[in-house]
């Protein structure tokens, strides 16, 4: 598993328990969404 892919799942992850499992309510959260799919879409670009 590319290094690019553990890292958007990770973050897709971590966004996803942060949304749903707390009340918080920040933009900073919403930066795991936009680093999760960014990377998920260059490595499915990238893909061999």
């Amino acid at each position: 598993m590319s290094s690019t892919l553990l890292i958007a799942v990770v973050s897709l992850a971590v966004w996803a328990v942060l949304t749903f499992g707390t009340s918080l309510n920040s933009g900073v959260i919403h930066l795991l969404l936009a680093l999760g799919t960014t990377l998920l879409v260059r490595w499915w670009a990238l893909r061999t």
